[in-house]
């Protein structure tokens, strides 16, 4: 039985501390935001007319050295092709979702234990708009928070 009643009470401080940062975090504008960590994918082979970002590659090896793109992109003025065995690969960049939290500190957690499996983590806050089960669990959570005053209360007499 004590088991039951320690697992009810670490539930219920844990509900209460995330309640207590749904309480006291940025909600960066947003009605009840559902923070998400994302992460940088980069997609290559894209026609230059879909894009305007590019690589240069050489070999089958992008080149990232900025003198050897210079003289390859010097070459492509001058000849109006790249040299032998190089290429320019487009590419473009989207934000891919990895994992949703109810606070930004939980993404923060979450980039500090895993991080270093992403490219250029983020954190991005949505929207919930009409998202009642979302919406009804982060009030559940928020309603363990302790009372909260912020610079709005402090003399107001009720």
């Amino acid at each position: 039985m004590s088991e039951i009643i320690e697992a009810a009470d670490a539930l219920e401080a844990g509900a209460k501390r995330i309640g207590q940062l749904i309480a006291t975090q940025n909600n960066r504008a947003t009605d009840q935001p559902l923070f998400a960590v994302q992460q940088k994918r980069i997609i290559g082979g894209m026609d230059e007319d879909y894009t305007d970002k590019y690589s240069w590659v050489r070999d089958g090896e992008e080149v990232t050295d900025g003198d050897e793109i210079a003289e390859i992109e010097a070459h492509c003025e001058e000849h109006f092709t790249p040299p032998d065995g190089c290429a320019k690969i487009g590419y473009i960049e989207i934000w891919e979702f990895v994992t949703a939290c109810f606070t930004e500190q939980g993404c923060k957690d979450y980039i500090q234990r895993d991080g270093h499996n992403l490219n250029e983590p983020r954190i991005y806050a949505y929207g919930s708009y009409r998202n009642a089960e979302f919406q009804f669990v982060r009030n559940l959570l928020l309603s363990k928070a302790d009372p909260v005053t912020t610079d709005c209360d402090v003399g107001v007499e009720a």
